[in-house]
């Protein structure tokens, strides 16, 4: 009967976002009619190798040197000039190596990040499917090598459900663009991966947003060029994700998040950009515990080819009857992007976590081929 019931709330979540794309189709009216089939596939492949030496540490089992595989294949189906199904996979290590282990190419696996139908406008997009909403932008734009660690933490991701984003163009004011998502975890034959198995995620299993049901979402409003300033973007973002249905005793976790990054000249080949965002997470997981994290970032572009990059992120748990816990990455980085293509970074990172500090030195050689 369970398994029945699962069917059943997954059929109309997608039937319910295949409504929501429907109506933003229809929003486009003669437009989306006027369209012709038109199918075209194009996209962009990321090659990612990286080798991590935790040379000291407090902790003895840490000093380990980690050499990971990443490779993220996106995919765009165009199907008419506003359609598409968008589709981007991901190889990586999905399970923890054993404390202590020096580790090669361990644990990797294939799994589904998003695949989505989308509708695109004039100034406006509707999407239903797998995919992450949005909250926060710390996690992907911290510069260097190390700089988005702890910002991943808050981020969203694979989860099922249906959203639509707005844009408005304000002159000099900037543009703004608005995005709602309503969804819960994935918890269908795509929440688990291939070649190494990292396990299917049941509702049986609870957790945030495991709920087979739309009682989870994010609201978010994005601007660029605030005041007529070029370069200068701002980040607002609320969330709130519901308690497991498996879970006992727990609460809503709520976040909120500001941000922002600016982008300028320095003077002849030199470009600066700088990054701040708050991220404060409320019952966070459903517990009592309260998270904020404080990420700031500079980095610098160099004659094309070069980049310099330092970031700091600072994770403050209040616990709920306990210590609080307060920990921290430090990171600096320097990359070259050769001609081919081919970019390399080599960084350093200072981490301070539950008081035990660790000191690493990496590589990343990374690749986007473009189709």
């Amino acid at each position: 009967m369970k398994k029945f019931e699962k069917k059943c709330k997954i059929r109309l979540a997608l039937l319910a976002g295949a409504a929501v794309f429907a109506t933003g189709a229809a929003a486009g009216g003669a437009v989306a009619r006027a369209e012709t089939f038109d199918p075209s596939l194009h996209g962009l492949v990321l090659f990612e190798l990286e080798d991590d030496w935790a040379y000291e540490s407090d902790d003895e089992d840490s000093e380990v040197n980690t050499v990971t595989a990443t490779i993220e294949p996106y995919f765009i189906l165009s199907l008419t000039e506003g359609f598409a199904i968008e589709t981007q996979l991901v190889f990586e290590q999905v399970e923890d190596p054993e404390a202590g282990e020096d580790t090669e190419f361990d644990n990797h696996g294939l799994y589904v990040e998003s695949i989505l139908a989308s509708y695109t406008g004039d100034n406006f997009r509707v999407f239903a499917g797998k995919f992450g909403p949005t909250f926060g932008t710390a996690w992907d734009l911290a510069p260097g090598v190390y700089g988005t660690d702890f910002a991943e933490d808050y981020e969203l991701s694979e989860k099922i459900g249906f959203g639509a984003s707005y844009t408005l163009d304000g002159g000099e004011a900037g543009s703004h663009t608005l995005t709602a998502n309503t969804f819960f975890a994935d918890t269908t034959f795509l929440s688990g991966s291939t070649l190494h198995g990292r396990g299917d995620l049941e509702e049986e299993d609870g957790g945030i947003s495991n709920t087979e049901d739309f009682s989870s979402y994010s609201v978010t409003l994005d601007s660029e060029s605030v005041a007529g300033i070029e370069g200068l973007n701002t980040h607002l973002g609320y969330r709130s994700q519901s308690e497991g249905d498996a879970d006992v005793d727990l609460d809503r976790e709520t976040g909120y998040v500001v941000g922002a990054n600016y982008t300028f000249p320095i003077c002849d080949n030199v470009d600066a950009t700088a990054l701040v965002e708050w991220a404060g997470i409320r019952d966070s997981e459903g517990g009592d515990d309260d998270v904020d994290y404080y990420t700031g970032g500079l980095s610098f572009a160099l004659y094309d080819n070069w980049n310099v990059a330092l970031s700091h992120t600072s994770r403050n748990t209040d616990v709920q009857g306990g210590d609080d816990v307060d920990d921290h990455i430090s990171q600096v980085s320097v990359g070259y992007a050769f001609d081919n293509g081919i970019t390399l970074d080599v960084g350093y990172n200072h981490v301070e976590e539950s008081d035990v500090g660790t000191d690493t030195v990496g590589a990343l050689l990374g690749y986007v081929f473009e189709f």
